[in-house]
C-alpha cells in the first residue's frame, strides 16, 4: 500500500510540505515546531566568460535546487556583492523568511564572521573559500580526487606527472592537491616533478612563470587548474604537438583539459540541501563548537586520454 501510494503521489507531482514535516519532528521530540520553509545560498558574482559549459556553481545550484524542492524547500539565491552592509543583507533574508544558508564558493577565500549573526540560520558551507567561522559542511574529498588521478594517470603510463595552480587555489583545497603530489613523487613510483605554485595574489597563473616551469620540469601530465584557459594555450603553443603535456583537470568537465576528476558536484549540492533541512526540522541554528564535514567522493573521466610509452 505504501509503495501504491508512493508511485500515485510521484505521478501527480506531490512534494512534501516542509511545515507537515517539522510539526511530526516537533510531534516525535517534544521541540517547538519551527514555521518557515525557506533556503537560500550565499555567493559572489564570478566571471562567467571563464567559468566554461558545466562548470562547479551551476552544478551545484542544480543540485541544491533540484533536492530542496523535492524535498518541499523553496531555494533563493543572493550575491552578497549587492549588499554593501551586513545589516542590509542581513533585514533581505530574515524579511524572506530564510531559516536555511548555504555559503556557496566565493570569488576569494574571506572571514565571514561578521557577515551575519548566525545564530538566526541554520548554515552548511559547501565550499573551502571560508575561513571563519566554521560550520557543517559538504565538500569534495581533494586528496582522494587527486590520489585517484595520480593512480590512473601513472596506470596508463605517464611517468612525470606535475601540478600547476595558484597558492590561493591551493589555500582553498586546504593545500591536498600539493599533498597529494607530494606522496606521489615520493611513493608513487614516477619520476618527482616539483609542483608549480605560484605565488601572485589571484586565482590565476603567470604565463612567463607556467612557461618557464614546463620547460624545466618537462612534465608529460599535468594537473592544472586556472580560470583563466588563455595563459595556458599560450604557454603549450611554444611546444611542438607531440612534446605537449596531457592536461588533466580535477573539476571536469574542462575543455582545456583532455582528462581528469569528475568531482560529482550535483551530488554535493543534493546533500547539502538534505543536511540544512535537517538542521531546521532539529530547531539547529548558530555555530557548532565541533562542526562535521562530509566528503563526496568523485570519478575519474578519461575523455580523450591515450596511453603514453614509458620514458
Amino acid at each position: 500500500m505504501r509503495r501504491r501510494i508512493t508511485r500515485l503521489a510521484a505521478a501527480r507531482g506531490y512534494r512534501p510540505d516542509p511545515h507537515v514535516v517539522k510539526l511530526m519532528h516537533h510531534l516525535r521530540t517534544r521541540a517547538p515546531a519551527r514555521a518557515k520553509a525557506n533556503l537560500c545560498g550565499l555567493t559572489q558574482t564570478w566571471p562567467r566568460a571563464q567559468l566554461g559549459p558545466g562548470n562547479f556553481l551551476d552544478r551545484l545550484v542544480h543540485g541544491i535546487r533540484t533536492r530542496a524542492e523535492s524535498l518541499g524547500y523553496t531555494y533563493d539565491q543572493l550575491n552578497l556583492d549587492d549588499y554593501p552592509t551586513s545589516a542590509q543583507l542581513q533585514r533581505v533574508l530574515v524579511s524572506r523568511g530564510i531559516e536555511g544558508l548555504l555559503v556557496l564558493p566565493l570569488r576569494e577565500p574571506r572571514d565571514l564572521s561578521a557577515l551575519l549573526d548566525w545564530r538566526l540560520f541554520s548554515t552548511v558551507t559547501v565550499t573551502s573559500s571560508v575561513f571563519a567561522p566554521r560550520f557543517h559542511s559538504v565538500k569534495p574529498a581533494h586528496f582522494d580526487n587527486i590520489m585517484l588521478a595520480c593512480r590512473e594517470l601513472t596506470r596508463a603510463g605517464f611517468r612525470r606527472i606535475g601540478l600547476a595552480m595558484s597558492s590561493e587555489w591551493d589555500e582553498r583545497v586546504k593545500h591536498r592537491w600539493t599533498g597529494g603530489i607530494a606522496w606521489q613523487n615520493q611513493f608513487g613510483g614516477t619520476a618527482p616533478v616539483a609542483p608549480l605554485v605560484d605565488r601572485r595574489p589571484g586565482p590565476n597563473l603567470d604565463l612567463a612563470t607556467l612557461s618557464a616551469w614546463l620547460a624545466r620540469e618537462q612534465p608529460d601530465a599535468v594537473v592544472l587548474e586556472t580560470l583563466d584557459r588563455s595563459v595556458l594555450r599560450q604557454a603549450l603553443a611554444t611546444f611542438p604537438p607531440r612534446r605537449r603535456p596531457t592536461i588533466v583537470t580535477m573539476n571536469w568537465p574542462n575543455e582545456a583539459a583532455g582528462c581528469g576528476i569528475d568531482q560529482e558536484v550535483e551530488r554535493i549540492g543534493t546533500v547539502a540541501a538534505e543536511l540544512v533541512a535537517s538542521m531546521i526540522a532539529r530547531g539547529e541554528k548558530g555555530l557548532h563548537e565541533q562542526p562535521a564535514t562530509t566528503v563526496i567522493d568523485g570519478t575519474w573521466v578519461p575523455g580523450a586520454l591515450r596511453r603514453t610509452r614509458p620514458g
